[in-house]
């Protein structure tokens, strides 16, 4: 959905003249016939046309300071309108600033923000405490362009005040408008010049005699009306003052109700009778706000979201319906389960007590079989724990022996060792020793060595160690 769209926009004057002779002449003209625009999100449209187009007539209709004799405009966003007519010349730039964050209806600590930062943009130093009256017009355009590039930018309409500034500050604006149209903020940009529209714009609009011309991509618009201009330019005076008077004979000759008929094909389009036509032609001759076709359809989405909770709620008794079903089919049949096991139950318990007193004779058999062979097995085991005895002493001997023979060996392995390192001298391990160098060094062996130190088969030696060496 476009973020601002208008449709069918016309606006009419009253005709005044100073001639007398005039009784039976149109009592008014048309400035604007018919206009047609929508604007998407983060997207510049220009508005470019000769003076006496009606540009500003347009942005002041959109900004919502003068009523349109026909048609729609529609926004959820505020519009805010960088104009010098928007400068109270009675107010100091301060008090034009807080009049405005006024207007826009924010609390009192955003309000000073907004101020600080349009102060700090607009840089106007003392000058911010004298009348906008004493102003030129490039410091009014800065003011105006203060307050709508930052005071809630949503949509900011920029009427013919780009040209009235100096480049520095033509400079800070560009990237402030370039940052904003970053962030979704739309732009209508209407000027004379196509610089500011070959710079800003993606689409841009020619507006002449209150019509437009075209209406597409920038730089083929501008082409268009370049050529225009230099068409006009190159017809000698009596042919422009004759196309001229051709085409504002247009605009008091025109017709309103061709535009309404363009608006009657939409709304049949969109499902409408001819029953809706008296509400239609109400909406479009005297309410002229919000598109019909619009306002209904916002409607229809309100309705099906205030039913969404409805259906939410039915589905969840409907849910709980079957969830209490389940509950009662489940209960059922554990009942019935646990109704057969008891049943089953008690059949075994029968079966297991008459089992039992056919039975019991022959128990009483078995257990007197039964006493007889444990007694014999009594004996046997008797039996088998002195033999096991007997060869426990026997293996308790056997380890004694072993034992006196392992001490008697490793006293023995002591004693030769003793007697060795008796007859050895003790070094100590420094950087760079091997048992190979040691060994060669006291003229022995590396197995030698290893012996007398109880090293095993360990080679490693570590810088420090003491060792045991031949003398």
């Amino acid at each position: 959905m476009a973020k601002l769209e208008i449709k069918y926009i016309t606006k009419s004057a009253p005709m005044l003249t100073d001639s007398k002779d005039n009784k039976g002449a149109p009592v008014k003209f048309w400035e604007l016939r018919g206009i047609r625009m929508d604007i998407s999100a983060g997207e510049a449209v220009g508005l470019i046309g000769m003076n006496t187009a009606s540009k500003s007539l347009l942005l002041q209709i959109i900004a919502g300071n003068v009523k349109q004799t026909t048609g729609f405009i529609t926004t959820k966003h505020p519009i805010n309108l960088a104009s010098l007519s928007e400068i109270d010349n009675s107010l100091s730039g301060l008090e034009n600033i807080r009049k405005v964050i006024k207007q826009k209806e924010v609390d009192e600590l955003k309000g000073n923000h907004l101020t600080n930062a349009v102060i700090n943009f607009i840089d106007f130093g003392q000058w911010l405490y004298q009348p906008a009256s004493s102003y030129s017009l490039g410091m009014k355009a800065r003011l105006a362009l203060g307050l709508a590039l930052f005071i809630e930018p949503k949509v900011v309409l920029i009427d013919e005040v780009l040209g009235l500034l100096d480049r520095p500050f033509f400079n800070k604006v560009a990237q402030k408008i370039q940052d904003l149209k970053d962030v979704g903020c739309s732009f209508i940009i209407a000027d004379t010049k196509q610089l500011y529209m070959e710079q800003f714009c993606e689409r841009t609009m020619w507006l002449q005699f209150g019509q437009v011309q075209d209406f597409g991509p920038t730089k083929e618009v501008l082409e268009q009306f370049t050529f225009a201009q230099e068409w006009f330019n190159s017809l000698s005076l009596p042919e422009q003052n004759e196309y001229l008077a051709d085409k504002q004979f247009e605009q008091v000759q025109f017709d309103v109700n061709k535009v309404y008929e363009e608006f009657k094909v939409e709304q049949f389009k969109h499902g409408y009778t001819r029953k809706d036509e008296p509400r239609m032609r109400k909406a479009f001759f005297v309410e002229r706000g919000l598109d019909p076709v619009v306002v209904e359809q916002d409607q229809k989405d309100k309705q099906v979201q205030s039913k969404q909770p409805k259906a939410s709620s039915n589905f969840t008794a409907w849910a709980l319906g079957a969830l209490v079903i389940l509950i009662l089919a489940g209960g059922t049949t554990y009942w019935w389960h646990a109704h057969q096991s008891t049943s089953t139950s008690q059949v075994a318990k029968s079966k297991q007590s008459s089992s039992k007193s056919s039975k019991l004779t022959s128990s009483q058999l078995a257990a007197s079989r039964k006493a007889a062979s444990s007694v014999k097995a009594a004996e046997e085991a008797s039996k088998q724990k002195a033999s096991a005895s007997q060869a426990q002493a026997a293996a308790k001997k056997s380890s004694e022996d072993a034992a006196k023979a392992a001490s008697s060996a490793a006293a023995a392995s002591s004693s030769s060792l003793a007697a060795k390192r008796a007859n050895a001298q003790t070094i100590e391990v420094v950087d760079g020793d091997t048992l190979e160098s040691l060994a060669e060094k006291y003229a022995t062996t590396v197995s030698e060595i290893q012996s007398l130190n109880d090293l095993g088969s360990s080679n490693t030696i570590k810088t420090g160690d003491t060792l045991y060496v031949p003398k």
